[in-house]
């Protein structure tokens, strides 16, 4: 027994000293359930304004609002930010659910009443039928009680395997207790029963954890979209009442924000079921920084280690570098741009594949929907010069670095500048076209025979060709894609 427990030790040890941090996704596919307080419309809003969120359904249950009545709400919502292919699916009222803020909550106004009406399309029925034909595992985001979600379980326990996590706000989870979950405690504790994960969010009653006005000031100053909508919602009469003696605290708001900004939140794991987390701390001053940037339009979803924004002012920069800036973060992104800066510092000089390899990485990244180090990369690029320069831009765009031990050289065949990306069960191969790969070849014979290897003015010619093609070349055009079957992809390792 003891020589049991000692090989445990060890194991638990090594996994200690090996272990890798956990990627971040950059995107996240969700079905949010509401019961419509007006924390939720915050919550709902932060959602709908981040473009890296897909948002498959919005489900309604009983709670601060009748399921028919929040439907009406949220038709409201989406109206005002433009969306109209979200479905909206009314669960099942409980019938003795009649919290003292529901005629509170009846005033407020969402937005201009839309046309679009639920007819007949049930909640637990859209729910089963989006995770059914999910490509990929989706987040539950509820800001109610789990009553939909118990009944799907009831229904087709199966649907379980399809669902990444339920991010869950309820007041606390040690012990279960709160309105979210006393307006339906069986159907809590037999979603608590099951062996999905379940990140259960609260406000933990902490000080100047306050919607006020604060960030209200911001809605009227921001032209933003999200500004426009909130500014709405908490320029109604009885809601500037409530506004002015500080009734609004932010709750719901922070599972937006656990979603967006999971590095602000301290988590526990319940350790006699691990499946169920819950938040022990929350950096309030970070959080409502992030609501304010969002709500100004400055929020960037890029996921950084270090910086909040990768640095583009334009003093940072050498002065050749300098005229492309605004030209490459318009036409490519910020996250490219991150890429081909960090790639060039690290691959020690401006190099035309080392670019080429950053792009590319990028590519791959948004084929699969995916962020850093989440990609094995196969490289057929080689280990010499010009080609194999690909490969240093391709494990700065992914995170497929040879420390993390998820980029490979293929073993036979030519050099050449094409890759095999693979994120589970999926692999596609990025070429540079012939005619981009033609038009590089000659400017590197052209240098050569111009100045030759070993003379700067070779260097300055590759330098001025990268800044150009760093510019001109769109990664959605200079590549060949073609997608890879895994038994065919594992021939190339």
């Amino acid at each position: 027994m003891r020589k049991i427990f000692i090989l445990i030790l060890i194991l638990l040890f090594n996994q200690t000293i090996w272990s890798q941090p956990l990627p971040v996704k950059l995107k996240h596919t969700i079905i949010i359930d509401t019961d419509c307080a007006i924390d939720d419309m915050r919550a709902i809003s932060l959602l709908l304004n981040r473009p890296e969120i897909t948002i498959k359904a919005i489900l309604l249950s009983d709670g601060s609002l009748s399921p028919n009545e929040g439907a009406v709400k949220i038709n409201s919502l989406l109206g005002e930010f433009n969306i109209g292919n979200i479905p909206v699916a009314c669960g099942d009222s409980l019938n003795r659910v009649n919290p003292p803020w529901r005629e509170f909550n009846r005033q407020i106004s969402w937005g201009k009443e839309s046309d679009n009406q639920v007819k007949g399309l049930n909640a637990v029925d859209c729910l089963m039928e989006k995770l059914k034909n999910a490509n990929e595992k989706v987040i539950l985001v509820c800001l109610g009680p789990l009553t939909n979600i118990a009944q799907m379980i009831t229904k087709d326990a199966s649907l379980e395997a399809k669902i990444e996590r339920i991010i869950w706000y309820n007041e606390s989870v040690k012990p279960l207790q709160g309105f979210n979950y006393e307006c339906d405690k069986a159907g809590a504790d037999l979603v608590f029963q099951s062996n999905m994960r379940i990140d259960v969010i609260s406000n933990l009653n902490k000080d100047n954890t306050l919607f006020d006005s604060s960030i209200y000031d911001v809605c009227e100053q921001s032209k933003s979209r999200l500004a426009t909508v909130l500014k709405y919602v908490y320029s109604q009469p009885s809601v500037i009442e409530k506004l002015k003696k500080n009734h609004f605290r932010l709750c719901d708001d922070l599972v937006a924000l656990y979603i967006t900004n999971p590095e602000l939140f301290d988590i526990n794991i319940i350790t006699d079921k691990l499946n169920v987390r819950y938040n022990t701390d929350y950096d309030i001053h970070a959080v409502k920084e992030a609501i304010i940037d969002m709500i100004n339009g400055t929020y960037f979803y890029e996921r950084n280690i270090v910086f909040n924004r990768f640095p583009i002012q334009h003093e940072m920069f050498n002065y050749d570098i300098r005229p492309i800036i605004d030209s490459a973060i318009a036409r490519y992104g910020y996250d490219e741009w991150k890429a081909n800066v960090m790639t060039d510092e690290f691959h020690g000089h401006l190099g035309v594949f080392s670019i080429v390899g950053a792009k590319m990485g990028i590519k791959a990244r948004e084929l699969f929907g995916v962020g850093a180090d989440m990609i094995e990369v196969t490289t057929y690029a080689g280990t010499k010069p010009p080609y194999s320069c690909l490969n240093d831009g391709i494990q700065v765009s992914t995170g497929a670095t040879l420390g993390m031990g998820t980029i490979h050289l293929a073993p036979h065949g030519k050099p050449q500048p094409s890759a095999i990306f693979t994120y589970k069960n999926r692999s596609v191969r990025i070429s540079l076209k012939k005619e981009y790969l033609e038009q590089v070849d000659a400017d590197i014979k052209e240098g050569i025979m111009k100045f030759g290897l070993m003379d700067d003015g070779y260097w300055k010619l590759i330098r001025h060709n990268a800044l150009k093609y760093w510019v001109e070349w769109d990664r959605n055009k200079i590549f060949d894609i073609e997608e890879i079957s895994q038994k065919n992809s594992s021939d190339y390792k």
